[in-house]
């Protein structure tokens, strides 16, 4: 039978002897806890070294060349055109374009794109042209010929008044009568009939589209690595600095929190704690990784809706995550015997489950990151959509965030197995398991009420001038 001497003579043979450390361990300690503060804050260069909004700036200018060039490129693949001159010497020209699925999604936005419901119509874009008669006060008559069935616009909207030039949208239903698309993978062309009045009846314009249309080959910037990279650096030096500057707190304190916790259990300094430290990290790290890339994606595919839906429901997930952040910092505080809170009452199932921490670092990572999130939404999103322009891709838009969150994570990382590897901060971590766990466990709370009182920017507020990147 093991007595309480012989548990505590074992325990002591794992841990530092009691007392006071000299000033020369104390100044090591310092040290060594500057260092990880500053490998952990490592992402903070960007800001200094980089011209955030200068960068955006550039990278929306290169997107809008690249947009441009991609328009005028398909433009000239998908117009057809028919120049003539009347018997009364009035020339009078023709143009169409067919704006096919895939003209659109290389072209424009999924917003644009939702409002032709292409799924529904089949778009032309016809352009008719005077040089010295003024056109007619009316929309031009037209029809399309496909598999030698002739089919009426749906739609059709354009200027009636108007002197030597018009543009009308020409749409035409995508399903027949019986509901069967009109064209097939065996149709060989689209003909496009065009009537005015400088013509004679039975002599329309024809316009053909021979299919399948062969499209040059798709060039998007915001596929290059390079300019993902750019972007990522942009939106870190110009927007999200304010609540990582807070997710850097969040982080320390929860890495240490739980690194006392693990050793209020007696366990081996230089081997499982070390372990447990740099795993704690890599959830943390891998909780707000994925939650930014989610958003990403999101903010990708639905563009300003997006916006929409993190401001319609802000309020509810500040307060939501607030309350997650508290609860998990409590958590942490009773596991790691904190004064004050570790009598406090709590389920057995509860307190005994999620021994490693590591589902209370990733939760906290995430709810801190959604709140980020709720709080900063208007930024984020406006910086990607202004500054980028409509994505339209959920994998750009994830692409984008993923590296962003890669230069966050990389010094994180660092900053965590440098702490491991050092024997003098694990010793102090062990010999102030419970003040640690307090202290943990305050920071995380404060933070989850700085979350569900809406002060989230107020902390900014102070955090940014101090640093100088106001």
């Amino acid at each position: 039978m093991t007595t309480g001497t012989d548990a505590a003579a074992k325990a002591g043979a794992l841990l530092p002897s009691a007392g006071r450390p000299s000033i020369g361990k104390a100044a090591l300690l310092a040290l060594t806890l500057i260092i990880t503060l500053v490998l952990a804050s490592g992402w903070l260069v960007m800001p200094y070294f980089f011209e955030g909004k200068t960068m955006l700036t550039d990278i929306s200018d290169q997107v809008a060349k690249d947009r441009t060039t991609q328009q005028y490129t398909l433009g000239q693949v998908m117009t057809r055109a028919h120049n003539a001159v009347s018997g009364d010497g009035v020339g009078y020209d023709v143009d169409a374009l067919y704006a096919s699925p895939t003209y659109f999604e290389r072209t424009t936005g999924p917003k644009v794109r939702a409002r032709y419901e292409l799924d529904k119509n089949i778009v032309f874009f016809l352009n008719e042209t005077t040089h010295i008669d003024l056109l007619n006060q009316e929309l031009p008559r037209v029809e399309l010929v496909v598999d030698g069935v002739a089919y009426e616009p749906t739609y059709m909207d354009g200027p009636i008044f108007t002197d030597h030039h018009r543009p009308t949208d020409v749409r035409f239903a995508a399903q027949d009568a019986t509901g069967r698309d009109i064209i097939t993978a065996a149709t060989k062309a689209l003909t496009l009939r065009v009537w005015n009045k400088y013509d004679v009846e039975d002599a329309p314009r024809i316009l053909t589209w021979e299919l399948p249309i062969f499209y040059p080959a798709a060039e998007n910037v915001l596929t290059s690595p390079t300019l993902i990279a750019a972007l990522s650096a942009g939106l870190l030096s110009a927007t999200l600095t304010p609540c990582l500057l807070q997710l850097l707190v969040v982080y320390m304190a929860t890495l240490t929190g739980l690194s006392a916790e693990q050793m209020s259990r007696g366990d081996s300094v230089p081997m499982v704690t070390r372990r447990r430290m740099v795993l704690i990290a890599l959830i943390f790290v891998a909780g707000f990784t994925a939650f930014y890339t989610f958003a990403g994606a999101v903010i990708g595919y639905a563009g300003r809706s997006a916006q929409i839906i993190f401001d319609s429901a802000s309020r509810e997930m500040a307060v939501g995550t607030g309350i997650l952040v508290i609860v998990m910092g409590i958590w942490m505080g009773i596991k790691s015997r904190a004064p004050l809170v570790c009598r406090m009452p709590m389920p057995k199932r509860v307190s005994g489950g999620d021994r490693s921490g590591y589902v209370r670092s990733f939760l906290l990572s995430v709810g801190f990151s959604l709140g980020c999130m709720v709080c900063f939404s208007g930024a984020i999103v406006a910086t990607l959509l202004v500054y980028v322009g409509m994505l339209g891709s959920a994998s750009v838009g994830a692409a984008i965030l993923f590296v962003f969150s890669m230069g966050v994570a990389i010094p994180f990382l660092l900053a965590a197995f440098f702490l491991s590897r050092t024997m003098s901060a694990m010793q102090w971590i062990s010999r102030y398991t419970p003040q640690i766990g307090f202290v943990s466990m305050i920071v995380i709370v404060a933070f989850g009420l700085v979350l569900v009182t809406d002060n989230f920017h107020r902390v900014s507020d102070i955090i940014y001038p101090w640093l100088g990147l106001n």
